[in-house]
């Protein structure tokens, strides 16, 4: 079969590999410049700070056996452990995104514009440079998006699903002088100023060679501060991370707006079908109904990947 993937995160590069390791062919569709979502990586100076998913933990024993081939391979370490272990990606998180997209189909910088199911059953992805044809799709944008670009098909989604609502988080960027200490191991993420949800310093987390500090801002102040003009988010964002640690030299700064960071509440089943069509919905919404911390978190993405890619092989009869 032909499948096509919108959304190159996480859980859009599990489902790939794993319908390619099954003798599909795929195609990913990506808006961005390059794969990963919220496995977000920038270069800033001479130094990488991470401003999407801090860290990632392990539960079940899908991931773990997986997170063990990264390891032999060089692709994550432990960064620090209490009292579990915290895995990060070897250069950042956006590294091992792209290291597990190498030889897949990625469509880069093409935004999709409407889905659609044909009368022999086939799915149209409408995209602003051309039309694609598949034989089954996989969602895996944060719902809104999702539920916006399959129109009147949204319908056939339950309305139970589409109340899920989404949070943003304000990731403001800090470059800053000398050799910077956040805390023991480069995080600060308890008992902090209100609206800082946590502190991370990634030359400490061993991504930068520069102290590169990202601050991430709660919930609730990033949807107070959402329509704010930059300048004023970041001077304020400043201002309570003065606050916390005191002056740490900041030479240069940058903010990152996630719309659809996490959402309040959770999908307890892996993945969706759109209703009597061969169009899916995956993502880190997506919980398995055993799940215990019953969160999005980027297990939960993986997980959503692999199930709906299982699923699609199960049923590519029907």
């Amino acid at each position: 079969m032909k499948i096509g993937i919108i959304g190159a995160g996480l859980s859009g590069i599990v489902a790939a590999r794993e319908l390619v390791r099954r003798g599909h062919t795929v195609e990913l569709i990506e808006k961005s410049r390059s794969v990963g979502g919220r496995l977000a990586t920038r270069r800033i100076g001479d130094g990488r700070a991470d401003h999407g998913a801090v860290y990632f933990t392990v539960r079940g024993d899908a991931l773990k056996r997986e997170v063990q081939s990264w390891m032999s391979a060089n692709w994550v370490r432990v960064w620090y452990a209490d009292p579990y272990p915290r895995y990060v990606a070897i250069g950042g998180m956006n590294a091992l995104a792209k290291r597990l997209a190498e030889g897949l189909i990625v469509q880069l910088n093409e935004r999709v514009e409407n889905v659609q199911v044909e009368e022999d059953g086939t799915v149209t992805i409408k995209t602003d440079v051309t039309k694609r044809s598949y034989d089954r799709v996989v969602m895996t944008a944060p719902l809104p998006q999702s539920f916006e670009l399959l129109g009147s098909l949204v319908v056939h989604v339950e309305p139970a699903l589409q109340r899920l609502v989404y949070v943003p988080t304000f990731v403001g960027l800090f470059e800053c002088a000398g050799d910077v200490k956040i805390g023991t191991d480069g995080i600060l993420d308890q008992e902090l100023v209100p609206g800082v949800l946590k502190i991370i310093n990634n030359r400490q987390k061993g991504i930068s060679g520069t102290s590169l500090v990202s601050v991430y801002m709660e919930e609730t102040w990033s949807e107070d501060w959402f329509e704010h003009p930059e300048t004023e988010t970041l001077i304020e964002v400043e201002r309570l991370v003065r606050e916390e640690v005191g002056d740490i030299g900041i030479q240069t700064r940058q903010l990152k707006r996630w719309r659809y960071a996490q959402a309040k509440d959770v999908w307890h089943e892996p993945f969706y079908q759109v209703s009597h069509h061969p169009i899916y919905l995956a993502g880190d919404v997506f919980l398995e109904s055993d799940d215990p911390s019953g969160r999005t978190r980027f297990e939960s993405a993986y997980l959503s990947g692999l199930r709906v890619a299982e699923a699609i092989e199960k049923n590519m009869d029907r």
